[in-house]
């Protein structure tokens, strides 16, 4: 997406922008002359002080209080952009006591949530961002020199025998 609206430096929305992932694209996005409308659980200084900091972030960035669940505040949100990078999603706890209830649903729903958003305001390109976590947990043999790709999924009966809940993302 970022190369082909490059000549159009339009606004974008970024869900989950405090994230780790999401923090560099948000900076990647302001560096090439994108408008950046990020969404954020927290607005504190806290949570959003080091993407307030970032190189256009005054004139470029507008953090919007938005949760995933609520599909007005999506709808708030991604109004109005060329472009929606979705990369929010429910943290992981390590106390989850039913972790379909706690990550799964939520994320999915959030996800349902920012799509039909895009949907209803005729968003021409939507990314869908996953992290590592989708692939690196698996203790069989994967070679070292070979690319982790979709053949390379985490062991999902690993996980759940582990307790690594994280394997409910996928």
């Amino acid at each position: 997406m970022v190369g082909r609206m490059e000549g159009g430096k339009g606004e974008v929305c970024v869900t989950g922008a405090a994230g780790f992932i999401a923090s560099w694209l948000v900076k990647l996005l302001l560096s090439r002359g994108y408008t950046v409308r990020g969404t954020v659980r927290d607005l504190g200084e806290k949570k959003t002080g080091h993407l307030r900091s970032l190189e256009n972030a005054s004139e470029n960035l507008k953090l919007i209080k938005a949760d995933l669940l609520d599909y007005d505040a999506m709808v708030a949100a991604i109004e109005g952009c060329q472009g929606v990078f979705h990369v929010a999603s429910p943290v992981p706890s390590e106390n989850a006591t039913d972790p379909e209830l706690e990550l799964l649903r939520p994320a999915v729903a959030g996800t349902k949530n920012v799509l039909e958003a895009a949907s209803a305001a005729k968003i021409r390109r939507v990314v869908v961002v996953s992290s590592i976590v989708a692939v690196d947990i698996n203790p069989k043999d994967w070679p070292n020199d070979k690319i982790k790709d979709e053949n390379c999924w985490s062991d999902r009966d690993f996980c759940r025998n582990q307790e690594v809940y994280i394997h409910y993302y996928f």
